[in-house]
């Protein structure tokens, strides 16, 4: 680990809260490398409680299981995730708090007593129940608010079991290729963005850095993030989001997969990117970070959706998911949800689709004919201003530049005649 790598580690420990309990063997672990800690023998900076000062030294985990002995932290997410952003679990800043076994892990992030959880309960099946109480445990002796986001309805019960509160705040469109044509009426849209990039000479391709040398993987890194960088030129955010969405620019590939679309018939520049996420051990992948330039040839993002499907599809990959569609179904309160949630979803929903474009993301993946699944917002002991406020600090939620806001909103109030019905068309 190098000087910096070391200091940033260490400063990330003392701003931490105190959310170990020195006798017992579950555990926080602050991600120190892109590649994580492995469960043999992982370098982990701890701080335990009743501890003013985080501890310098390095720790090491106890052993695993010996069936996961030699498992990276990568392949272990890659195994276990169920949501989009579990792989996000990898990411260096991120903190993963492990079972007694270590044979699940929940990755979160800090923000005073608020714990915000993604990727839901890392872990087989049979563990899941077992990490959460052991989580909670942990969490009630210090004190802690907890909050899980994008939790699906198969798991809403375990929570609730252990006193969550549990609200829908969106739906994940997933799409399920074993029963994708791509043929009829229904997908008559995607074959017509599709023909036109081709006959506008775009072409798409995937990028594996293993099959470039170091110089050419730097070359496709550093286009990568001046397509990043014009893309979020155009948006009201003065900074890309983090916590729910997935970096590039300091997190290495990994097990993550990257398409690309290039004009010039393939040897132009790139216009758009898609990062997919594993999920399921690689049966499941979601479109979780995508990126396009606001000059790019009309429906270059739909083409380059079309094709990674059609590559994943003739793998006999199962699923892909368009990651969370927030707001949607929300309409309908349910016994015991929390008001809070649920009127900043309407809220959110009704008015800021022209800072976040709802309409227009919506509209297109409906173009790719998924199905929806219910995600909630898991709250313990139950959801409260300080957790939004936390959630809102830690993702950059409302990060905004006045002078992009501005621009967004009269570019959104000269298209809102359309823009209204984009959502409710077939």
């Amino acid at each position: 680990m190098s000087v910096n790598q070391t200091h940033r580690a260490q400063h990330t420990c003392d701003r931490a809260d105190e959310l170990v309990d020195s006798d017992a063997s579950a555990t926080f672990f602050a991600n120190e490398t892109a590649s994580g800690l492995r469960l043999d023998a992982g370098t982990v900076h701890i701080k335990r409680p009743h501890g003013a000062v985080a501890l310098t030294e390095a720790r090491r985990s106890e052993a695993p299981p010996s069936e996961v002995a030699y498992e990276s932290l990568e392949e272990f997410v890659c195994r276990h995730g169920q949501y989009f952003d579990s792989y996000l679990a990898t990411e260096p800043g991120r903190w993963n708090f492990w079972s007694r076994s270590r044979r699940g892990l929940i990755s979160c992030a800090l923000s005073g007593p608020n714990v915000l959880c993604g990727g839901g309960l890392i872990a087989p099946a049979d563990h899941r129940e077992e990490l959460l109480g052991e989580f909670i445990e942990s969490a009630a002796h210090q004190k802690l608010h907890v909050v899980f986001f994008n939790i699906s309805d198969e798991a809403v019960p375990i929570f609730r079991k252990f006193g969550f509160q549990a609200t829908k705040w969106g739906e994940e469109p997933v799409v399920d290729l074993g029963h994708c044509t791509w043929s009829g009426k229904s997908f008559e849209w995607v074959r017509r963005q599709t023909n036109f990039c081709l006959r506008q000479g775009l072409a798409a391709s995937e990028v594996r850095p293993d099959q470039l040398d170091p110089q050419q993987w730097s070359s496709t890194m550093d286009e990568l993030l001046v397509v990043s960088a014009d893309s979020l030129s155009r948006k009201a955010q003065a900074a890309p989001m983090t916590f729910f969405e997935g970096q590039i620019e300091n997190h290495e590939l990994g097990l993550r997969r990257l398409f690309v679309a290039r004009s010039e018939y393939g040897a132009g520049r790139i216009e758009a990117f898609v990062v997919c996420n594993p999920m399921h051990h690689g049966t499941s992948w979601a479109t979780e970070l995508y990126r396009r330039r606001p000059d790019s040839v009309r429906g270059t993002m739909a083409f380059l959706f079309h094709y990674l499907l059609n590559q994943m599809q003739s793998e006999g990959i199962r699923q892909v998911g368009l990651c969370l569609d927030p707001g949607q179904g929300c309409a309908q309160r349910t016994p015991g949800d929390s008001s809070l949630v649920h009127r900043s979803m309407q809220f959110g929903n009704r008015y800021l689709s022209f800072l976040f474009d709802i309409a227009g993301q919506r509209h297109f993946k409906s173009r790719f004919r998924p199905r929806y699944e219910s995600r909630y917002v898991c709250s313990w002991p139950k959801s409260t201003i300080g957790g939004y406020v936390a959630f809102a600090k830690v993702s950059g939620l409302f990060n905004i530049s006045l002078k992009k806001l501005a621009s967004a909103c009269l570019d959104r109030l000269r298209k809102r005649g359309a823009r209204k019905t984009l959502s409710s068309m077939d």
